[in-house]
Formats: C-alpha cells, sequence, structure tokens
C-alpha cells in the first residue's frame, strides 16, 4: 500500500537547534545544581563589646552602695548620740582641768582679805578702847559671818561658771556631730545615687553600642544576602538562557514542505503518523524523528 504524506517541516538549521536545545537541557538535568546555604552575619565588634560590659557591669554599683550603707550607719551612730541635752558624763568632760587650783586661789585671797579686815577691825576697837567688849564681839561675829558668805559664793560662783562652760562646749560638740552626722548622711546618699547613675550609664553605654553593632549586622548580613543572590543567579543563568533560547526558537518560522512517499503494510497509522499524533513532529521536525530512529 503506498501513502502519500504531506509533512509541514522546519528549516533543517532551525530543526537542528531545537533538538541542539533538547540536549543541552538533559544534560543541564543530569548535571544538577547545589543552592548556596543561607550565611548569618556574626556579631560585630561594637556588640561583642555590648556583650562583655553587661557581663561585666553586673554589680558594679555595689561599691557605691556598700560605701553609701557605711556613710548612714556612721551618720546614724552620730545623730543617735548627739540627740537630746548632754549627759553629766560629757559635761563633766569638758569641766575645767585647773578648776580646783583656781578655787584654792580664790579662796586662798578671800582669806587674805579677810585677815586685813580683822586686823583692821581689832586696831579700830583698840583706838577706840572697845577691843575685847561686846561691841566688838558683835562686830567680829558679823564680820566673820560676811567673810564665810563672801567664800561661799565665790566658791558657789566658780563652780557655777565652770559647770556652764563645761555645759556649752558639750552643747557644742553635740551640734557638731549633728551637723557631721547629717552630712555623712548626705554624702551616703550621693553615693548611692552615684551608683545608680553609673549603672544608668553603663546601661545607656551598652544600648548605644548593641544599637550600632545591629547596623553593622544588617549591613554586614545585606552583604552575605547579596553574595548568595549573586551565586543564585550564576546558578540559574544557564537555566535562564537556554529557556530565551528556547522561547526564540518557538517563534521560528516553518516555511518549507517536504512530501514523502512511503510504503507500508496494513492498514495501522504509520510511525511518521503517530509521532505527528503526540505533537513531537511540531517541536522536533523530520530530522529529530530521524535521529531518535523513527525515520
Amino acid at each position: 500500500m503506498s501513502v502519500t504524506e504531506y509533512i509541514n517541516r522546519e528549516a533543517p538549521d532551525i530543526e537542528a537547534r531545537k533538538l541542539g536545545l533538547i540536549d543541552t537541557a538533559k544534560a543541564l538535568t543530569e548535571k544538577g545544581y547545589t543552592l548556596p546555604d543561607f550565611q548569618q552575619a556574626a556579631f560585630t565588634p561594637a556588640q561583642q563589646l555590648a556583650f562583655q560590659n553587661a557581663l561585666t557591669g553586673i554589680g558594679a554599683y555595689e561599691p557605691f552602695l556598700q560605701k553609701a550603707s557605711l556613710s548612714t550607719d556612721q551618720a546614724t551612730n552620730l545623730l543617735t548620740g548627739a540627740t537630746g541635752a548632754p549627759t553629766s558624763s560629757q559635761i563633766a568632760a569638758y569641766s575645767n582641768p585647773f578648776q580646783q587650783q583656781v578655787i584654792d586661789t580664790t579662796l586662798a585671797e578671800l582669806d587674805k582679805r579677810a585677815a586685813l579686815q580683822r586686823n583692821q577691825l581689832a586696831g579700830d576697837a583698840v583706838r577706840g578702847g572697845v577691843f575685847g567688849g561686846s561691841r566688838f564681839g558683835v562686830a567680829e561675829a558679823e564680820l566673820a559671818k560676811g567673810q564665810q558668805d563672801a567664800r561661799a559664793s565665790a566658791l558657789a560662783n566658780l563652780n557655777l561658771q565652770n559647770f556652764q562652760q563645761a555645759q556649752q562646749a558639750a552643747l557644742n560638740q553635740l551640734e557638731r556631730e549633728r551637723a557631721i552626722g547629717l552630712g555623712i548622711g548626705a554624702l551616703g546618699a550621693q553615693q548611692a545615687s552615684l551608683g545608680q547613675q553609673a549603672q544608668q550609664f553603663g546601661q545607656s553605654d551598652i544600648q548605644n553600642l548593641l544599637g550600632i553593632g545591629a547596623l553593622q549586622q544588617q549591613f554586614d548580613q545585606s552583604g552575605l544576602d547579596l553574595a548568595r543572590q549573586n551565586q543564585l543567579q550564576r546558578i540559574m543563568q544557564p537555566y535562564q538562557q537556554l529557556g530565551f533560547y528556547g522561547d526564540i526558537l518557538q517563534g521560528a518560522p516553518t516555511s518549507s514542505q517536504v512530501m514523502s512517499t512511503m510504503g507500508f503494510g496494513g492498514g495501522g497509522p504509520s510511525p511518521i503518523q503517530a509521532a505527528l499524533g503526540t505533537g513531537l513532529g511540531a517541536f522536533l521536525g523530520v530530522g529529530g524523528l530521524r535521529r531518535y530512529g523513527v525515520v
């Protein structure tokens, strides 16, 4: 049986290029490719310094708090001891250590004056002819009483003056201790505040370092991502070129026609008809069928 078929085939050079494109695609598929791994940017020096400062800065405020605690204890002791009026022992501590010498000197001077007064009284009595009489006795007794009163008054005044001076000195000392206690207490508060400020300043430095480090790390990460993207681009470039080339060949014109007459036995479709029925003829053409042993 003789069959005449008209096959619409592509130009030989286009057909050869398409077959070469298939071989290239097959080779690329068999070769395969390995995608590059994602990479993470390492911590920057600024971030590492921030981590180090955070670790070493833990408890950095404690020395300030310890000093503040000691100052507070000292202030409390001073203020507690300086509360209220001075005690007798505190007053005695400021008593004039030469008080007795002052008393003895003063009383000796009074006794000397008293002796002069008695001698004067006796002389007057002798000159008046009343020495040894009752009037002389009364005058002598009054003089003696006055001398004793003067002696007692002088002694009392000396002791009172010494007490008042010692008392005032003790009061002044308490005031000084209270002032010192308040000053030390204020110092303790300042030390505690310094510890808090040091901690805050340290945390501020850490945050600044972390912020700067994060920007640097983001920049480093973008560089790693760009390098991976470039590597992916190089890997996919042959496939992209193959697809671009295939799109061009798909639009190539099919202008030539070839008539082929062949004889076959039986009534089934010929191998060419089968190939064209699957659509391979439209892509491969007769040249492709010959390559794969169909014609």
